[in-house]
């Protein structure tokens, strides 16, 4: 069964170099860098979370038609992208994997996400994000690559703009999304980094008891991709052999609109 997973803010595909070697499925298996990250998105791309959820959408439509229903896994925005995804499409999925994003009505934003709401400071924030990079530092202490952490999503030429685009799209994706999470009833596991600084551990325990999800943390910060690769593969292979063992029924209609 095919296999796709989606990475975050400010992360690229490289996110998930330390997974992929170590995965071993002969499915087929897509890392694709979200729109803007890596490479010009489409012509007329909309920066906003649905113009992402449609995009990540149309990938899973590709890998069920080639190869049947998906694994679907999602870190950061990857993560909120997955669950929009999988509340919306279900019959798509085997399994959902995600972790170390908030979508909960009562999570406060971020200090940054609260800075790119205003008008004016959010637009020089994210010029200076991709002038000067200052991210790189954070990105380390994060647990971030250090061989990506200077070639990452601020940096591709626009994209800083477009992420606070995303952003600001997004203000209110607990209120909009949370109550979707319900739909979601495929195998599913909330992978989330113990530390993590950024989307603390409790937000991930609400949102998997919203899903009727497996709740697992690693001894990690933010990016457990990246350091907990093994464990993080070991977690996976787990959830996706439970998966499919379970029968699986195809649903002729989509349930659920956008």
């Amino acid at each position: 069964m095919p296999v796709l997973f989606l990475h975050g803010v400010p992360a690229t595909a490289a996110l998930w170099k330390p997974v992929l070697a170590r995965i071993d499925r002969d499915d087929e298996v897509l890392a694709p860098d979200l729109p803007g990250f890596a490479a010009p998105p489409p012509e007329g791309w909309n920066p906003v979370k649905e113009s992402y959820v449609d995009w990540a959408i149309a990938q899973l439509e590709g890998l069920h038609e080639r190869g049947g229903p998906v694994h679907l896994v999602g870190h950061d925005w990857g993560c909120l992208i997955a669950l929009r995804s999988a509340s919306l499409r279900p019959e798509l999925l085997r399994s959902v994997a995600v972790g170390n994003a908030p979508i909960d009505p009562h999570w406060p934003l971020h200090m940054l996400w609260t800075e790119w709401m205003i008008e004016g400071q959010g637009e020089k924030l994210a010029d200076l994000l991709a002038e000067k990079n200052p991210m790189h530092e954070t990105l380390l202490r994060l647990g971030f690559a250090p061989e990506d952490a200077k070639n990452n999503g601020f940096t591709f030429p626009g994209n800083a703009r477009r992420i606070l685009s995303l952003y600001r799209s997004a203000v209110n994706v607990g209120k909009e999304w949370a109550e979707d999470l319900a739909r979601i009833v495929v195998p599913s596991m909330f992978i989330w980094g113990e530390r993590d600084l950024v989307v603390p551990v409790e937000i991930g325990r609400r949102m998997a008891a919203r899903v009727g999800a497996e709740f697992v943390t690693l001894d990690a910060d933010h990016f457990w991709p990246v350091e907990k690769p093994d464990e993080a593969v070991a977690l996976l292979k787990r959830l996706w052999a439970r998966a499919e063992l379970r029968p699986y029924t195809i649903l002729t209609q989509p349930p659920f609109g956008g």
